[in-house]
């Protein structure tokens, strides 16, 4: 699964939603301030997350919620090997 990585506030968290889906403005507000990071691939990944339980998330409510200690989890394997699409490349959701 292809999957857009949002930032809050100081990288206090993330939000992982499918790439190109929107957000809940409602919910986002909520959350607080974010901003575009990166997208992956969810099998190219480290595999230190729970992606079943990201992919049940996002079944029920469209996203998920990733505590900030929790980052290697979703930056994917070594950077020179990692197929993402970094913001330069993507457009900003508005949260």
């Amino acid at each position: 699964m292809r999957v857009d990585v949002f930032v809050v506030g100081k990288e206090e968290g993330f939000v992982v939603a499918p790439c190109g889906a929107s957000l809940p403005g409602d919910e986002m507000a909520a959350i607080g301030e974010l901003s575009f990071g990166w997208s992956l691939e969810s099998e190219s990944a480290v595999p230190r997350l729970d992606w079943i339980g990201i992919a049940k998330d996002i079944d029920a409510r469209g996203y998920s919620i990733v505590p900030q200690g929790d980052v290697a989890g979703l930056l994917g394997e070594p950077q020179q090997e990692l197929h993402a699409s970094y913001p330069e490349c993507h457009l900003p959701h508005a949260a």
